[in-house]
């Protein structure tokens, strides 16, 4: 690596110029992708600058997407085909990430200018929205996202939306404005781990409900209610986390029925419902009174703008909306109106369907490997259920694979407390950076199933 001389004279910078360096050396081929930079101490060291003004420059060649930092392992050139964040835990060991479902990697920087630029062209609009308001949100911007909605088969009132910081945020606010510590919360055999771990937080007692291929079963949501009397199910009947399962349309209106006579209030999260077309139609549109309906733009526009909303019946509707401006006062007007104005110009649509195409070829790759050992998925789907081969323990499984660059959840993380832990994995088919990507790990996923334990392990 060729080290620069630093222009003191020049009118740009001493981290710009920094910055620009690195970008050179990355084109020219001196700085490979996935290559460790220099300690910001030794680079200071060698170009004669402060340490501060390294940092900086690093950072500005963050921004520029050159680079990334990686929490206590450094800096390193960044692959530019690699979609969204790094997590701490993938190292350089990694092969093939499939442990977060996160959405594949898709070009958004054109439409996200075209709609900063459309939301630029009005100053009055921009002034408006850097101002406080209410908790409850902007009535054109609930109606923008309802009238989409309604495009997709979901059918909402903009008077009980609420938007939140993300899907998660609104499970938060559930739990925090109607639920206290040791109070039953009602949840799917295996479930979403961040509902786990806030209900924990909270200190909810969960109890959970036997499932089937269709999702929980009448029968033992019934006997659960009977027991524990609960004010809240939480349930994602559409592509389930982490099984997959959806629940057909006459399962749905069983549940609604037995939730209505026992007068618990259902909680849909429906964070992958968009990614399913033929979806049977959401608990919300079949019981908007008995169903807080949970969505958000994250799987189907854009992570990073960290935009959802909830539906809730109007009895439970302004709790929320207190709960809300108790957490942070409201949610950035700036970014809901970026979704909208990506609503509005077509670009949401477009993105939604590049997801599902980019889905459906890499579950084609999934099926072609992983199909005789019973993967259990759907096609437009982020994730797929492994149940494993008898001769593998799961604890062993998941730690083999580790130690051979290949990252997946075991459905340990999706238990909740005194359930039994099925031996299967969860694969994050959205997570690798490409489908060539994906096809490899595949290939080492299948060659670890083949093989026999190492009888040496020890746990």
């Amino acid at each position: 690596m060729t080290i620069p001389t630093m222009d003191v004279q020049s009118k740009i910078p001493m981290y710009k110029q920094i910055a620009q360096w690195i970008g050179t050396q990355i084109q020219s081929g001196e700085l490979q992708y996935h290559q460790k930079l220099p300690t910001h101490r030794a680079l200071a060291d060698q170009l004669g600058v402060t340490i501060g003004t390294v940092t900086r420059a690093y950072a500005e060649a963050e921004r520029q997407g050159l680079v990334e930092a990686r929490v206590g392992a450094g800096t390193y050139v960044r692959n530019p085909n690699q979609g969204g964040w790094v997590f701490e835990e993938q190292q350089e060991h990694v092969k093939c990430h499939l442990g977060y479902n996160i959405p594949p990697f898709i070009e958004r920087d054109q439409m996200m200018s075209q709609a900063m630029s459309q939301l630029s062209q009005s100053p009055q609009l921009l002034n408006q929205l850097m101002l406080y308001q209410s908790a409850v949100g902007n009535e054109g911007h609930k109606s923008v996202v309802c009238d989409w909605l309604a495009t997709h088969n979901i059918h909402l009132s903009a008077r009980q939306l609420l938007f939140c910081h993300g899907a998660q945020h609104a499970l938060q606010l559930v739990m925090d404005g109607f639920c206290s510590a040791g109070d039953t919360l009602l949840v799917e055999e295996k479930t979403y781990p961040g509902l786990l771990n806030a209900a924990k937080q909270k200190q909810l007692s969960l109890k959970s409900v036997v499932m089937d291929e269709q999702g929980i079963t009448p029968q033992s949501l019934e006997t659960a209610c009977q027991r524990f009397r609960p004010r809240f199910v939480y349930l994602t009947p559409t592509l389930q986390n982490p099984t997959t399962a959806t629940m057909p349309l006459e399962r749905r209106h069983a549940i609604i029925d037995i939730c209505k006579r026992f007068d618990v209030i259902i909680i849909e999260d429906d964070i992958n419902g968009l990614l399913e077309p033929n979806a049977p139609t959401a608990m919300v549109n079949l019981a908007p009174e008995q169903v807080i309906y949970v969505n958000a733009f994250s799987k189907t526009l854009a992570p990073g703008l960290r935009v959802g909303f909830l539906h809730a019946p109007t009895p439970l509707y302004s709790t929320l909306a207190q709960t809300l401006q108790n957490h942070s006062w409201m949610v950035s007007p700036l970014l809901i109106a970026l979704c909208c104005q990506l609503i509005e110009s077509g670009n949401a649509d477009k993105v939604l369907d590049l997801v599902r195409q980019e889905m459906l070829q890499r579950y084609q790759l999934v099926t072609q490997y992983l199909s005789k050992y019973h993967i259990v998925g759907r096609g437009v789907g982020f994730h797929a259920w492994l149940p494993l081969p008898e001769h593998w323990k799961l604890s062993e499984f998941v730690q083999q694979a580790e130690l051979q660059g290949l990252t997946v959840k075991s459905a340990e993380l999706f238990a909740p407390p005194a359930t039994a832990i099925e031996p299967a994995v969860r694969l994050s088919v959205s997570a690798p950076a490409d489908k060539n990507e994906l096809e490899q790990g595949l290939k080492a996923l299948v060659a670890l199933l083949d093989s026999q334990p190492d009888q040496s392990f020890v746990l």
